[in-house]
């Protein structure tokens, strides 16, 4: 099971991560999100992804645009980490 800094454990439904291979979970409450994707395909795009990887980037931020045309969104920030860093 892999682990994020700030959610803790996290499992996966396709694919697997090594138990002790640190993760980062993004939420679509991001309000950042969708620039760290369109950063993240053009580094991908640049360093010779695959097409299909690209699509699954350009499908994940369209889905978290939709959902923040209609939810709540924020800077994030850690102070719902803070507890569970130092215990």
């Amino acid at each position: 099971m892999a682990i994020d800094r700030k959610y803790g454990q996290v499992r996966l439904e396709h694919g697997s991560v090594n138990e002790s291979e640190p993760v980062v979970v993004m939420r679509a409450q991001d309000k950042l999100l969708p620039q760290v994707l369109e950063h993240y395909r053009q580094l991908c795009q640049d360093a010779g992804s695959p097409p299909r990887h690209l699509d699954l980037i350009d499908t994940t931020r369209a889905d978290v645009e939709a959902w923040q045309a209609v939810n709540f969104t924020k800077v994030p920030d850690s102070e719902s980490s803070r507890e569970w860093m130092t215990g």
